[in-house]
C-alpha cells in the first residue's frame, strides 16, 4: 500500500526541512509551526519551474517578519539529498525537481505494488454511506440514472481506493400514491389485452414497456387475473421493474450493497421512531395550518408565523406537526405530519437519514438531479437536527444529459429527445445499446456532477483517436502488445527492471521518458484527490493525459526490433520496465472509472 502519495511525500520532506530552520533559530519571530496539511505542494503551471513547487514560505512572511524569499531559502537549506533538486525563487517559492534515484524508485514501487499501486491513508479515515441512483420502481432507468450511476459506482471505487469504508446503497421509492397509480395503469392495460375498451386514468403510466408487461400476463394468464386488486398489480409491476433494473445496473457496471425499500421504513416504524427522536430533542412543535400548507402546496412556514392562527374550519386545516427547519438555515420550518396524522414525503426522509445515522455511518454521500437542489437546506437542517454536524451530510447535485446525434438527411447535429424502442425518455438500456458500457460510462464521467453533459452519440461510437475513451484503451492495447511481443522478439520479461546506470544516472532520460515516468508518479495524488473532490472526471482527464504521454513515448523511444535493433539491451529493458509500469496505471485509472483495460483493439 501507498501509505503517502508523491505530493505527501514532498510535503513531509518541507515540514521536515521547516522544523529544522524553526529549531535553527532562522524563522524569525515565528512561534510555532503551523500543522502538516498546511504545506501546500503542487505542480507549476510552467515545467521550467521545478516538476512541483511550494508557496509555504509566503504564508509565513507575517508570523516570522521576515522576506519569503529569506523564509524560503532558509527551509531550502535543509532540503538536501540526491534525491530532489530543490531551487528558490522569487518572491518565495521553492521549486523542486525529483531527481533519478527518486524516479527509479517510484517505478520500482509500482512494478512491486502492481495494482495496489496508488492506495493511500485518508488523514481522517470515515466510514461513508453512499446512496445514489434512487429511483421509483415504475420504469425503465432513463439517461439522468445512468450519469447517477456512473458518477456513483465510480466514487465508490475511488474511496475505497483511498482507503476509506464505502457502502452504496439503492433508496427504493416504493411507498406512496405512485405505486398505487402504477398498479392501475398495469390493470387497464391488462384489460385492454384482453380486448376490453378501457381508458387508461389521468396521470397514468403510458409507456410501451408496461403494454408490453400487460400483453404477457394475458398470453400467460388469460383472464384469470381479472378479478385481482389493484394492489396485486401494483406488486407484479413493481417486482418486474424492480428485477429489471438490476440488471440493467449490471451490465452498466454498478453493484450495489444494499437495496432499501421506502415502504420499509413505514412497516418497520422507522418514521415515528425518528420524529419521536426529533420530538424529544425539541426539534417539532404543534400549530394549526391550512390544508394548503399541509399538503405541501405550501411547504412550511417562517419563522414569523410559527405561532397558530386562525383558518377556516371548511378549508380542511388543522393542528399539523412541524420541524424547526428555519433554526438551521432552511427558509421556513417543515410540516412532517399533517393534521389527520398522515406523514408528509419529508418525514420519510428524515427517518431514512436518521437510520443512516443510527447504522453507524459518520458521513453520509448522496447524488441527487437538479430537481432536488431547494431540498438540499431542510436534508442539511435535519442532519443537525440529528446532533450531527451539517457537513456529515453531503449532497451531491448533478445536471442534465442531452444526446446530440447527426441528423442523416441534413448533416447538422441533432438533440435526441426520445427513445426509438420505447417511446419515451431516453434509457440506460438505449444507450447501452448504442455505444456501449465503456463509452457510455466515460461521457457520463468525463465533465463534473454540476455540469450539463452534452453527450456526442457519434463521437461515443467512433473507432478513431477523437473519441477520448477509444484513444486511451487504444494506448493501453499497445502497452498490452508491446508487453506480448517482447518475449518474441528474444525480450523475455524479467522480474525486476533497471531504471539507472551504474553511475546512478537514468537511463530513460529523454523528455517523454521523463513526462511519462512523473505523469505515472501522479497517479497517487490523482486518485486521492478525486475521492477529496467526489471528482470522478479528474480520472478521466488523467487517463487521457496519461495515453497522450504513452502516443509520444512510442513515437520518440522505440523499444522492440526492427525499430530499435542498435538499443543497448539496458536501454531496451529499462523502457520495458516503464511500459510494465504504464499498463499497470493505466489499467487501474480505467478500473475505478468501471472502464475495461482493454488488452486488445
Amino acid at each position: 500500500m501507498t501509505a503517502l502519495s508523491l505530493q505527501q511525500q514532498l510535503a513531509e520532506s518541507i515540514y521536515i526541512a521547516l522544523g529544522t530552520a524553526f529549531e535553527a533559530g532562522q524563522l524569525g519571530q515565528l512561534t510555532q509551526l503551523s500543522p502538516r496539511p498546511s504545506i501546500v505542494v503542487e505542480k507549476p503551471k510552467v515545467s521550467e519551474h521545478g516538476d512541483y513547487a511550494t508557496p509555504v514560505a509566503m504564508s509565513l512572511a507575517k508570523p516570522c517578519r521576515l522576506a519569503p524569499l529569506t523564509i524560503a531559502e532558509a527551509i531550502a537549506s535543509h532540503l538536501t539529498g540526491d534525491k530532489i533538486a530543490v531551487e528558490v525563487a522569487k518572491p518565495g517559492f521553492i521549486n523542486l525537481r525529483l531527481g533519478h534515484r527518486f524516479v527509479a524508485a517510484e517505478l520500482q514501487r509500482i512494478l512491486e505494488l502492481k495494482g495496489d499501486y496508488g492506495r493511500t491513508v485518508p488523514e481522517q479515515p470515515e466510514r461513508i454511506l453512499l446512496e445514489f441512483v434512487s429511483a421509483n420502481p415504475t420504469g425503465p432507468l432513463h439517461l439522468g440514472h445512468g450519469r447517477w450511476a456512473a458518477i456513483g459506482s465510480s466514487l465508490e471505487r475511488i474511496l475505497q481506493f483511498a482507503g476509506y469504508t464505502v457502502d452504496s446503497e439503492f433508496y427504493i421509492n416504493d411507498a406512496g400514491n405512485q405505486m398505487q397509480l402504477l398498479g392501475l395503469s398495469l390493470k387497464q392495460r391488462y384489460l385492454q389485452a384482453l380486448g376490453e375498451a378501457v381508458e387508461l386514468p389521468d396521470g397514468s403510466y403510458k409507456g410501451s414497456y408496461l403494454k408490453e408487461l400487460a400483453e404477457q400476463l394475458a398470453a400467460a394468464q388469460g383472464d384469470s387475473l381479472r378479478g385481482e386488486p389493484v394492489e396485486w398489480f401494483s406488486a407484479y409491476a413493481e417486482g418486474r421493474l424492480l428485477a429489471q433494473q438490476k440488471i440493467t445496473l449490471q451490465q452498466f457496471r454498478t453493484d450495489f450493497d444494499r437495496w432499501y425499500s421506502e415502504r420499509s421504513l413505514h412497516q418497520a416504524g422507522a418514521i415515528e421512531a425518528a420524529l419521536a427522536d426529533l420530538e424529544a430533542r425539541g426539534m417539532l412543535y404543534r400549530a394549526t395550518c391550512s390544508r394548503q400548507e399541509q399538503n405541501g402546496e405550501i411547504t412550511g412556514r417562517s419563522k414569523k408565523a410559527q405561532a397558530p392562527h386562525a383558518f377556516d374550519e371548511e378549508d380542511g386545516g388543522g393542528e399539523a406537526l412541524f420541524f424547526k427547519a428555519a433554526d438551521f438555515g432552511d427558509e421556513m420550518d417543515r410540516v412532517v405530519k399533517r393534521a389527520d396524522g398522515n406523514t408528509t414525503y419529508l418525514a420519510a426522509d428524515i427517518a431514512y437519514h436518521w437510520d443512516k445515522y443510527q447504522r453507524g455511518y459518520g458521513r453520509l454521500i448522496n447524488i441527487w438531479g437538479a430537481d432536488h437542489h431547494g431540498y438540499v437546506p431542510r436534508m442539511k437542517a435535519v442532519a443537525q437536527a440529528l446532533g450531527h454536524p451539517a457537513d456529515s451530510l453531503e449532497i451531491l447535485i448533478g445536471q442534465m444529459v442531452r444526446l446530440f446525434k447527426t441528423n442523416p438527411e441534413t448533416g447538422q447535429k441533432e438533440e435526441m429527445r426520445m427513445s426509438k424502442r420505447r417511446g419515451e425518455l431516453v434509457s440506460i438500456d438505449d444507450l447501452i445499446e448504442e455505444v456501449g458500457v465503456d463509452a457510455g460510462r466515460w461521457f457520463l464521467l468525463s465533465q463534473s456532477l454540476n455540469t450539463t453533459v452534452n453527450f456526442d452519440l457519434d463521437l461515443a461510437q467512433s473507432e478513431k483517436f477523437d473519441n477520448p475513451v477509444f484513444y486511451v484503451q487504444y494506448n493501453h492495447a499497445r502497452c498490452c502488445s508491446i508487453l506480448r511481443k517482447a518475449p518474441e522478439r528474444g525480450m523475455p520479461i524479467p522480474e525486476r527492471f533497471e531504471f539507472l546506470r551504474p553511475d546512478g544516472s537514468a537511463w530513460l532520460e529523454t523528455p517523454q521518458e521523463r513526462a511519462l515516468a512523473l505523469r505515472l508518479l501522479a497517479a497517487p495524488d490523482e486518485y486521492r484527490f478525486a475521492a477529496i473532490d467526489r471528482a470522478p472526471q479528474r480520472l478521466t482527464q488523467f487517463a487521457y493525459d496519461l495515453a497522450s504521454d504513452v502516443s509520444q513515448f512510442y513515437e520518440h523511444c522505440p523499444i522492440l526490433p526492427p525499430l530499435a535493433e542498435d538499443l543497448q539491451p539496458a536501454l531496451r529493458y529499462a523502457r520495458l520496465g516503464l511500459v510494465v509500469a504504464t499498463r499497470q496505471v493505466l489499467a487501474t485509472t480505467l478500473t475505478l472509472l468501471g472502464i475495461e483495460p482493454r488488452e486488445s483493439m
